[in-house]
C-alpha cells in the first residue's frame, strides 16, 4: 500500500492547479486523508492479525476498533473531498449560475453529477452498491451505533454453560464478592474465540462484516475514484 498511497499523493500534488482552495484539498485534505487509512490498516492488521483466533485484551480490540472507525470516516472523507476539488477546480455552478452550497457539493449531487462525463458517471453507477455500504457505516458511526467488534464469539455447543457463568457473574457482582465475578468471566472467555468481524446495530439489520478484507476492498476502490477523477480532468 505505502508505494501505491506515494505515486497517487505525487499525482495530485503536481498538478498544475487554477484554484488554491481546490489545491489544498487535495494536498492537505485527500492526501493526510489517504495517509491515515494507510496507517489505519497497517495499525489495525498489526493489533489483530487476520489468523487470530486466541481472544484478545479488550484494550486491543477498542485500539483497533478506533482505528476502523478512524478509517470509515476517513474514506467518505476522501470522496467528499474529491467532489470539492472538482467543483472549486471546474468552478462547477447550480441553477442560474449560482455558486453550490457545502450541502450541495458531493459525487452523486444533482449539479455535480451533471458535470462529469458519462464515462465517469458510469464509474459512480457501477460502485453505487459500495457506496452505499459506506455511507451506511458512517452514518452509523457519526449518528447512531458506532462500529463494534465483539471481544470474542460463543459457539452454539457452549451457549448454555456461557449462560448459567453469565448468570452467576451477576450473582456475585450484586453480592459484591469482586474476585468470584472476576473468576467467572474469565470462564467465560475461556469459552470464546476471535473472530475478525465488525457491525454496527444488531435491531438495524446491519451487516457483519469480516473488517480485514472490508478495509483493503475500502481502500483499493477510494483509490480507483481518484485515479478516476484524475482521467476525468485529462477528458
Amino acid at each position: 500500500m505505502p508505494p501505491q498511497l506515494r505515486k497517487l499523493k505525487a499525482s495530485y500534488a503536481s498538478r498544475a492547479y487554477g484554484n488554491d482552495q481546490a489545491r489544498e484539498y487535495a494536498q492537505h485534505g485527500l492526501s493526510r486523508r489517504l495517509s491515515t487509512m494507510v496507517q489505519m490498516v497497517e495499525t489495525v492488521f498489526e493489533l489483530l492479525p487476520p489468523e487470530l483466533e486466541d481472544v484478545p485484551e479488550l484494550i486491543t480490540v477498542m485500539a483497533a476498533t478506533a482505528c476502523i472507525q478512524n478509517f470509515v470516516m476517513n474514506a467518505f472523507g476522501c470522496l467528499e473531498n474529491l467532489a470539492w476539488i472538482w467543483v472549486l477546480e471546474k468552478n462547477v455552478r447550480g441553477k442560474g449560475g449560482a455558486e453550490l452550497g457545502r450541502f450541495d457539493i458531493g459525487l452523486g449531487k444533482p449539479y455535480v453529477r451533471k458535470s462529469f462525463s458519462a464515462e465517469f458517471q458510469a464509474f459512480l453507477d457501477e460502485h453505487k452498491e459500495w457506496l452505499g455500504n459506506l455511507i451506511s457505516f458512517r452514518d452509523g458511526l457519526a449518528h447512531r451505533i458506532p462500529l463494534y467488534i465483539p471481544p470474542y464469539v460463543i459457539d452454539e455447543a457452549s451457549a448454555e454453560q456461557f449462560k448459567t457463568l453469565d448468570a452467576a457473574a451477576i450473582a456475585a457482582a450484586l453480592a459484591g464478592d469482586q474476585a468470584e465475578y472476576d473468576r467467572l468471566r474469565g470462564e467465560q472467555k475461556a469459552l470464546g474465540k476471535f473472530r475478525p468481524w465488525m457491525t454496527h446495530s444488531v435491531l438495524d439489520g446491519a451487516p457483519t462484516i469480516i473488517f480485514h478484507k472490508q478495509m483493503l476492498h475500502d481502500y483499493v476502490t477510494v483509490d480507483a475514484y481518484c485515479w478516476t477523477l484524475i482521467e476525468e480532468f485529462a477528458r
